[in-house]
């Protein structure tokens, strides 16, 4: 049995505000799921967390948010972990597995600007704040003016970076700025079809130990098939890149009215000059992970992996 106690399933989560609304929606979809058990929030302290000056290639890229999360679940102090599945290496350690993977918030970038102006109307030479690469590179195919500042911690001490003029501007997920009840401080919704989310973007995953099936025949009861589907095409296409957080790489699936997934793919180089876009679709979401696959093949062949490189 699950827990500490007979019928308690202990769910880990990051401390950040963020983290514990999305953690908490989960509980919620958990609670009406399984009535049967209780669901306990389990606050766990991650490396991405702890240091907020360094940039998150520095300090370890994908998975800074994830690993701590996953040690807890290797000792049995949690029995599920909530992530942004944005935060997820391609790849999972050995033993583990997304259980579910609930329905899907929006995928936009947004801008927040000080003064109210969209991406193409900011100052000569603005200070935009992310330590985004993929943003960075798809903000400079627009804007090559633009000058980028990292910036690290929580939603709320960016905003207030963003009101002191420490930058003029800050491009966030607008998933996460619903969540915080925050989508008022929107300047702009940035167009998917042309600023590719990140892969995973707006998705949750929830993550168990392969070897607990209560567990995962638990979590399994809040996964959306539609949503697993689009976030399984993006990941196989991140994995057969083998490329993490620090490499300008976008990648949206969407399923179409006919049923069929399609998978839209950038790749750019830092700078934003050059970029490799692919689409694919395939015929039926059961298909999501040889998707993700043929469209990673797609991008090598016409040259993603020199660009990453670069």
């Amino acid at each position: 049995m699950p827990g500490s106690e007979t019928g308690v399933i202990r769910v880990g989560a990051r401390g950040s505000k963020l983290s514990l609304a999305q953690t908490r929606e989960v509980i919620e979809l958990l609670s009406a799921a399984a009535s049967d058990y209780r669901f306990e929030l389990v606050i766990i302290t991650t490396t991405g967390d702890l240091d907020k000056n360094s940039s998150l290639a520095s300090i370890g890229g994908t998975g800074v948010f994830v690993k701590e999360l996953e040690a807890a679940l290797s000792r049995g102090e949690i029995d599920l972990a909530v992530h942004s599945a944005k935060d997820l290496p391609a790849i999972l350690p050995d033993g583990f597995s997304i259980a579910a993977v609930p329905d899907r918030a929006l995928v936009e970038d947004v801008l927040i600007s000080k003064d109210g102006q969209p991406l193409r109307e900011l100052p000569q030479g603005a200070r935009i704040a992310t330590g985004s690469p993929r943003r960075i590179a798809l903000a400079r195919m627009v804007r090559p003016d633009l000058r980028f500042v990292e910036v690290r911690g929580n939603v709320d001490t960016r905003l207030r970076k963003l009101d002191e003029g420490q930058f003029d501007a800050i491009i966030l997920a607008r998933a996460g700025l619903v969540r915080l009840n925050l989508e008022h401080r929107i300047t702009q919704i940035l167009s998917p079809d042309e600023f590719l989310p990140a892969p995973g973007q707006g998705a949750l995953a929830v993550e168990c130990r392969m070897d607990d099936e209560t567990v995962m025949n638990i979590a399994g009861k809040i996964n959306s098939e539609q949503a697993s589907a689009t976030l399984k095409a993006e990941r196989s296409m991140l994995g057969a890149l083998k490329a993490g957080c620090s490499v300008p790489v976008g990648g949206r699936a969407t399923i179409e009215a006919d049923g069929r997934l399609k998978l839209d793919a950038i790749v750019l180089d830092h700078q934003g000059g050059n970029a490799i876009r692919v689409s694919i679709e395939a015929e039926t979401i059961k298909r999501a992970e040889s998707l993700g696959k043929a469209v990673a093949e797609k991008l090598i062949m016409r040259g993603a992996v020199e660009l990453l490189s670069k």
